[in-house]
């Protein structure tokens, strides 16, 4: 799934302390949205999905404020 942290991320970002805990932390929170983006941009790329309102108002929830937050 895209965004999704390796075991090896993981273990960096366990390992990592004060400030560079916090700018690993971003930019794997990044990674992350950049991923939530991507699975939104497939849905909308698909013909015929997304035509539920719940998934439409949430992909488009999550368009917004990942992009918004990766913006930051």
């Amino acid at each position: 799934m895209p965004g999704m942290l390796t075991a090896e991320e993981m273990d960096r970002l366990a390992q990592a302390k004060g400030p560079g805990f916090d700018r690993l932390f971003l930019e794997y929170m990044i990674k992350h949205h950049e991923g939530a983006l991507k699975m939104v941009a497939d849905l909308n790329a698909t013909p015929l999905s997304g035509q539920d309102i719940d998934v439409s108002v949430f992909a488009n929830d999550v368009e917004i404020v990942q992009t918004a937050e990766i913006d930051a």
